[in-house]
């Protein structure tokens, strides 16, 4: 048995999983699965306990966002690191996976330097708690001269 645990990378573009396959391997991942959809990666998921999920953003029929609301709304999968990756993210991607709970988004293409950067970003982070009340405004209480208080 492997002394690392196992990682899911989901992708619809089976080179583009071939590759993140290959980099997590490269990493010193030796046990990494990749699937094309996101409805497998869920079948996957419940049978198997994985310490991450790598899922690309744009997929059919369920996208990464959506694969990340599942997850997170399961209470035995709700603490599975995700990092969500795309060729360009827009704002309001980066708002929805972060209000859906993602861990940390990769622009495609990445290399080594950032897959190392975010999986320590994403290992190292304190587990959830579904008692935790999801603010309803920010936090953040500053007044920005050209934006006002946010």
């Amino acid at each position: 048995m492997s002394e690392t645990p196992p990682i899911l990378i989901v992708d619809d573009q089976d080179k583009l999983l071939k590759l993140v396959v290959l980099l997590m391997n490269r990493l010193g991942f030796p046990d990494v699965d990749g699937v094309n959809d996101g409805a497998t990666a869920l079948e996957r998921l419940r049978s198997r306990k994985y310490a991450l999920v790598i899922s690309d953003l744009d997929m059919e029929p369920m996208d990464g966002l959506s694969l990340l609301r599942e997850i997170r709304a399961d209470d035995a999968l709700m603490n599975t690191p995700f990092i969500l990756t795309e060729a360009s993210f827009d704002f309001e991607d980066i708002n929805l996976a972060h209000q859906a709970g993602a861990d940390a988004f990769i622009l495609k293409p990445f290399d080594m330097s950032v897959l190392k950067s975010k999986l320590k970003q994403v290992i190292n982070r304190k587990p959830r708690r579904r008692e935790a009340p999801l603010a309803a405004e920010s936090a953040l209480s500053v007044d920005f001269p050209m934006l006002g208080k946010f």
